[in-house]
């Protein structure tokens, strides 16, 4: 017999109870209304607790997938800004006179022409952003998890305030001092100090590239303030993206943990 019209009989039974005043038959099927009730409730609340875990683990599977892909890319990006600061430093103590003249690399003359370049960092989560726009954040139960989402989202919007103001005044040297950073290109087939930086903008025949007066560096102190500036800001760039890779290295563990236990 379905659901609804047993408790429908029920009902039936028990106003006809109450006319006839059989009071012990009436409390029977009162009790037995209660129970009914209360069985139904906890039934609905067992289905909801359900529907929650599976949701949880729904999006405990995609933070895994979305954290690992986000940390894979924020390598490559942290390994490109490494190489640019390896660059920078390594052109260093010569520039300011630290160590003996010299004539700079192509890295390195690459780098200063580029000191100016500060990308928005990789650190979307679209899952985490779907979570606080629609309330269900709170769906999460372990509180480690919940702990290390809010520590990423407070660094994540610290950073991204920090790179409007790193991005607010830039030193583009090689328009600040064209006589000590120059760009041309070179003929395919005399390639000799081209950079592959600018492939998009090369034709058949030629390539471009950069040049840098050392010498004229070394002695002018306007120009090395600025560079000191980008490279400060660099370094930051730098240190800001191994900060967001611990991060994610440490919530995906956690997540890790959570999918296999």
């Amino acid at each position: 017999m379905p659901k609804k019209q047993a408790h429908n009989m029920v009902l039936r039974r028990l106003g006809q109870s109450l006319r006839e005043q059989d009071w012990f038959e009436a409390g029977i099927e009162f009790f037995i209304v209660i129970v009914g009730v209360f069985l139904g409730l906890q039934a609905a609340n067992w289905n909801e607790k359900r529907l929650a875990r599976e949701d949880e683990r729904a999006i405990i599977e995609r933070l895994h997938e979305e954290t690992d892909n986000l940390l894979e890319a924020v390598r490559a990006e942290g390994a490109g800004l490494q190489s640019h600061a390896d660059d920078l430093v390594s052109a260093q103590p010569m520039l300011f006179s630290a160590e003996p003249e010299r004539a700079l690399t192509q890295g390195e003359c690459l780098a200063i022409l580029s000191s100016h370049v500060y990308r928005k960092p990789l650190d979307e989560l679209p899952i985490l952003d779907e979570l606080l726009s629609t309330g269900r954040f709170d769906r999460l139960q372990n509180s480690d998890l919940k702990q290390l989402l809010r520590a990423y989202i407070q660094f994540r919007d610290r950073e991204r305030g920090t790179h409007e103001e790193r991005t607010n005044e830039l030193f583009r040297l090689y328009s600040r001092y064209p006589e000590l950073v120059r760009v041309g290109v070179t003929a395919i087939g005399n390639e000799q100090g081209a950079s592959g930086r600018f492939e998009l903008l090369s034709a058949n025949d030629y390539r471009w590239n950069q040049s840098c007066d050392a010498r004229a560096m070394r002695r002018s102190q306007p120009f090395l303030n600025d560079l000191f500036d980008n490279m400060a800001r660099s370094g930051n760039v730098l240190i800001a993206n191994k900060k967001r890779e611990t991060m994610l290295i440490q919530l995906r563990e956690r997540l890790s943990d959570l999918l296999n236990s």
